[in-house]
């Protein structure tokens, strides 16, 4: 399973449903559990989102249900999704690459 992060903005339509997105939420996320996809966290965002929803899924296909089923929520909003690598394997990326770049300096 690879993970992802999907980051929320509420558009101007929010607060016009904003009272009764717990209610939009809680069956959200039963639909999503429904996907086949496991939401490992949901935290609400203080700064340029409002949202962000970290979640595992088989393949990117998979993953893009969890915001095409979040655009289907009343009151607006716009979503950004990305995958994730586990640091671990990421600090280990650069051993695998074929070249040296930068090109380190020559001692003189």
């Amino acid at each position: 399973m690879t993970s992802y992060v999907t980051l929320i903005k509420f558009t101007s339509q929010g607060p016009n449903s904003i009272i009764d997105f717990g209610k939009a939420w809680e069956s959200a996320a039963e639909n999503v559990a429904n996907l086949g996809i496991k939401v490992v966290g949901a935290y609400g965002l203080l700064g340029p989102y409002d949202m962000m929803i970290l979640y595992e899924a088989a393949d990117q296909k998979s993953a893009a249900k969890l915001p095409l089923s979040l655009a289907s929520l009343e009151g607006g909003i716009k979503t950004e999704t990305w995958t994730t690598i586990p640091i671990e394997e990421f600090v280990a990326l650069p051993e695998t690459l074929l070249c040296e770049w930068p090109p380190r300096s020559s001692p003189t």
